[in-house]
């Protein structure tokens, strides 16, 4: 190859990573984007995320129903993540449960959410909805179809009774070379598709990442 030739491989080659640079600059600057949130939270409690209703029994968006265990499972991703580090204070699960069982199940989530906080003490809850989720079709390294996630997380303050934070997490996965801003996933959970329960773990994780950033110290 001549001199001409390696100077624009090399230029091609600089690009190249000045780009992928850029997109992994605005991919973090996606996820610790924000205001803080100036109300002092410190226990939090995690009222069970629910199925989102249909607003038919026919769903027409082509989207299969929600299994039973949907919201079940982005509970459990969210207690993994506020378990994994020392910056979370929540109320156990137990204490949780046994207030919820307790509460008007009639009343708004908001309602909900509120007298829940009041009933374990809690600063603030945590609560959401889940209105889509696909399992993947085939293997972690072939799969057919990708797993698709589809999830609202809200935290809502006790003092104020007002929602002070949403995340939403609505994602299909993507192989990386087709989607650069998917470099987050790649990094956290390698080069394979996700079961949908390792999918919404990785959601939440980046959900509760961007809650943690926004929170007053």
């Amino acid at each position: 190859m001549d001199a001409d030739g390696r100077r624009w491989k090399d230029g091609r080659g600089v690009a190249m990573a000045a780009a992928i640079c850029g997109v992994l600059a605005a991919g973090c600057s996606l996820l610790r984007g924000g205001a803080p949130i100036e109300e002092r939270i410190d226990l939090l409690a995690v009222l069970p995320i629910e199925n989102e209703e249909p607003a038919s029994a026919t769903p027409t968006d082509g989207r299969p129903p929600l299994p039973p265990e949907a919201g079940q499972v982005v509970t459990a991703a969210v207690y993994s993540v506020l378990s994994s580090s020392p910056r979370w204070r929540f109320v156990p699960d137990l204490t949780v449960a046994q207030a919820v069982a307790k509460l008007d199940a009639g009343g708004s989530l908001l309602a909900r959410a509120l007298a829940l906080g009041r009933a374990v003490k809690a600063d603030g809850v945590l609560c959401g909805t889940v209105s889509r989720y696909r399992q993947r079709v085939g293997s972690e390294y072939g799969a057919r179809e990708p797993a698709a996630v589809a999830l609202q997380l809200q935290l809502v303050s006790v003092a104020s009774g007002t929602v002070v934070w949403t995340g939403r997490f609505d994602e299909t996965q993507q192989p990386l070379s087709e989607n650069l801003l998917n470099w987050w996933q790649f990094w956290r959970g390698g080069p394979r598709w996700f079961t949908a329960q390792e999918f919404t773990q990785l959601g939440v994780e980046r959900l509760l990442d961007n809650l943690a950033d926004r929170l007053e110290p």
